[in-house]
Formats: C-alpha cells, structure tokens, sequence
C-alpha cells in the first residue's frame, strides 16, 4: 500500500510538473529582496526583535511555501521573519546549484551577526539549514527540520527521477521541476560529503526534526539517519502518525509551536 501511494503521489507530481507554471514570487505581495549572491527573499514582521528566523523552502518550492507562518501575528510579533528563494528558483539566480554547501552559503549572507538565528527547512531545506548550521555554528541559535532529507541510501535517484532526466520528457517539464530534478540527481552524493562532516560542533544547538510516519517522499527513515549523527541533548526527533511529507502545511501549528519554543529561549 505504502508503494503504491508513493508511486500515485509521483505520477502526480510529475503531471504538476509538465501543466504548472512556476510559483510567482511576488504573489504575497511582499517587497523581494536580493543578496550579492543573487539570493532573493522577502523580510517581514518585527524588524527590532532580537531574533532573525530564515525559512528554506524544498525541491522545488518558493519563499511562497512559507505563507502562513509569514503571516503568523504572534512569529510577525516576536522575531524578524525571511523566506528565500533558493538559487534556481523563483526571483534568484535561475542556474541550477545542486550543491548543498553552495545553497547554504548564499542563504548565510543573511544570517545576523547581532541576532540570534533560527533555521526552519522543509525537505531539501532540512540538510541545506544543517548545512548552514554547520558553516557557521556560533551564529546560529536553532533548527526546525521539517520532513528533511539526510540518507545517501534513501535518496538514490528514483526511477521518475531518471526518466525525468532523459531527453524525451525533460523539455516538456517547467523550469523549476528541470531543476528540482538536477538537485535530485546527485542528492545521495551531495548527503554522503553532509554526512562526513563533524556533526559533534552543532552539539550546543536545539534541534528539533519533524517528520510524518507516512512520507512517501523523503522516508522517515531520514530523520532516524539524522539523529543517530546528532544524538545530543538539545536534539529531539517528533514522528507524526498519519502525516506525509506536506506537513509543513497540514500541521503548521504544530511546527509554529516548535519555532515559539525555540523563540522563547532565544529571547
């Protein structure tokens, strides 16, 4: 049964791909932003707060994936809010970056040196946000990993994967599922260098990871993967029965909760 809604949720995701257009990311209305990098983004709520949240969207996605929580009156009310579009998509730099280490640099430009700073990344944004954390450890003050991806084994290229990469069906695909799947090529290779490196320096960082117990797209078995490499006191692990990947919109208020609690510390 698992199989089967995992294969029906991919030919549907495929569909979307070849009728959709790409997310505008002026839709919400905010004023976009840019880095040097070419990194755009939107910043909105209490630009004084002590406290700077950065939401990094999956594959593929927008700063628009974040709307509810930009909105959010008691988020807008206690910390400056950003929402990027990841390189490749949206009003960024259009070139595909399947790096890990390079989509957490751009995103670090706007890490606050006179604020605290919490990452929230759903799916490819869950290892881009420990990435980031990673690189600069003493700037960062938490993470919300929301159905995140972090095995090498479970994020082999699937089979919808190489077909989307033949030539026969890549030129009928829109932009920003041409480089969801350049990201997902090499993913399982850009996880093995991620998962190399010396988790031991985010020991003194609260982690929080989220995950549905019914995600076909990234196991569940991924969060497992993650703390077994964490495993530190501050590191907790939240398996939602009866949740799928879409968490992150069908139970925000859970993950809003999350982000309060970490807010809270940080204040």
């Amino acid at each position: 049964m698992r199989k089967k809604t995992a294969v029906l949720t991919t030919i549907a995701s495929v569909f979307i791909g070849l009728v959709i257009k790409p997310s505008n990311a002026d839709s919400l209305g905010y004023d976009v932003k840019r880095t040097e990098k070419g990194m755009a983004y939107v910043s909105v709520g209490n630009r004084n707060a002590n406290v700077r949240v950065l939401f990094i969207h999956g594959s593929p996605g927008s700063h628009t994936a974040y709307k509810h929580y930009l909105a959010d009156p008691l988020l807008q009310e206690q910390a400056e809010l950003i929402s990027v579009d990841r390189l490749g998509y949206g009003q960024s730099s259009l070139n595909l970056v399947s790096s890990i280490e390079q989509q957490a640099a751009a995103i670090g430009e706007l890490v606050d040196k006179e604020k605290a700073n919490i990452l929230v990344g759903h799916s490819l944004g869950g290892p881009i946000a420990l990435a980031l954390a990673l690189q600069q450890p003493n700037l960062i003050d938490g993470l919300v990993l929301v159905a995140p991806a972090f095995d090498p084994q479970l994020e082999k290229p699937k089979w919808y994967n190489l077909i989307a990469d033949s030539l026969l069906v890549n030129w009928a695909l829109t932009h920003d599922w041409k480089t969801s799947n350049g990201e997902m090529m090499p993913l399982a290779q850009e996880l093995t260098l991620l998962s190399g490196k010396d988790w031991s320096r985010l020991e003194n960082i609260p982690i929080t990871i989220i995950h549905g117990s019914e995600d076909t797209i990234a196991d569940p078995g991924n969060s497992e993967f993650a703390m077994k490499r964490l495993n530190g006191e501050r590191h907790q692990l939240i398996e939602v029965e009866k949740e799928g990947h879409f968490i992150l919109w069908q139970n925000a208020p859970l993950i809003v909760q999350q982000i309060q609690q970490l807010l809270n510390q940080t204040r």
